[in-house]
């Protein structure tokens, strides 16, 4: 593309970003500038302009530890990465102008970081660029529901889910839809002491529901038994695509085996019904037990790519701290 220029957004530009974010097929929630803002950290949105006209972008958040400027993902922020704008080119000229748009990212972003991470929308799968340009490359799952007719999404999963979901409601558990978010965070956390892990995030995802909430794009799904206690949540967002389930737990001391599926396949239904979405995503899960549960949904599975870079200078002098780990391990067990 002649004539074009990538720079930095100016935050009065952030409406015009939002709005790209909303029509490129790459774009989330996680892309637009009000999550960016929630997360409590420093970002930047690189726009890719020809003339006035915005063609692509990426946003970065990013911090400074012990000297170093680190750009990396927020917490319960899945996805970002480069968006494309729209086009109804043909499929080479598309391909040719996205590779163009991902060498400049690139190339600007080495020069204005120390250390970059970060994970790409599913839809976004020709990464060619960064690897030219130095970056280490991995891949992640997620899976995602296509909801154009819920009685084949119910036929599609598989018969053990879909029978616990049938024995849960046949043993009186129910889903009540609020905005409960301190009841569906305490069962996150239930889950999370379960494991022996603390969630960390607690202070960024409070902070993401009450802007959501004022925005009217997240609820609560959660599983009730007979005496009315709350003993599994799902809690999804949304954007103008699909939703998202971005968090869900369930009370070991009080468990149902079907209680967090029926809230999820009420969430399900919800995406569908009532917010007109015709894509649910589970915002994938490399932990094998929980991948298996999202499987049984029978979404399609998806990848996510995921790139990493680091100044050259840190690279060798993290192998050489790698090294001395294993010489070390080595020298304990003599």
């Amino acid at each position: 593309m002649s004539n074009s220029v990538c720079r930095v957004l100016e935050q009065d530009e952030y409406d015009i970003w939002d709005e790209f974010v909303a029509n490129s097929p790459q774009g989330t929630i996680f892309h637009k500038s009000y999550w960016l803002k929630a997360s409590g950290r420093d970002f930047k949105i690189y726009g890719y302009f020809k003339g006035s006209e915005l063609f692509g972008g990426l946003p970065i958040c990013y911090g400074t530890k012990l000297g170093f400027r680190i750009a990396s993902h927020p917490p319960l922020t899945p996805y970002l990465g480069v968006l494309f704008k729209q086009s109804d080119s043909k499929y080479v000229t598309r391909i040719s102008n996205e590779k163009e748009i991902n060498r400049a990212f690139a190339e600007r972003i080495k020069r204005d970081f120390d250390i970059i991470v970060f994970r790409f929308s599913p839809l976004q799968i020709d990464i060619q660029p960064f690897i030219w340009e130095g970056f280490s490359t991995d891949v992640r799952y997620t899976y995602i529901l296509d909801l154009d007719d819920l009685d084949d999404v119910w036929m599609g999963m598989d018969s053990k889910r879909r029978n616990h979901i049938i024995k849960a409601e046949k043993d009186g558990i129910y889903v009540e839809i609020n905005d409960d978010f301190q009841q569906t965070f305490t069962l996150v956390e239930k889950t999370f002491v379960r494991q022996g892990k603390i969630a960390v995030f607690r202070d960024q995802a409070f902070k993401y529901n009450e802007i959501l909430i004022r925005r009217g794009q997240c609820k609560s799904f959660l599983a009730k038994n007979k005496l009315g206690k709350s003993i599994a949540a799902v809690y999804i967002i949304w954007d103008e695509k699909r939703s998202y389930c971005l968090l869900s737990g369930y009370d070991s001391e009080n468990s149902h085996h079907g209680a967090l599926a029926l809230a999820m396949w009420e969430a399900i239904k919800y995406t569908k019904n009532e917010l007109g979405l015709n894509e649910y995503d589970f915002e994938g899960s490399m932990i094998q037990t929980i991948e298996e549960s999202f499987r049984e949904f029978g979404g399609k599975i998806i990848p996510c790519y995921l790139v990493t870079w680091m100044k050259p200078h840190l690279e060798i002098a993290w192998h050489v701290r790698e090294i001395a780990k294993v010489v070390l391990h080595i020298l304990k067990m003599r």
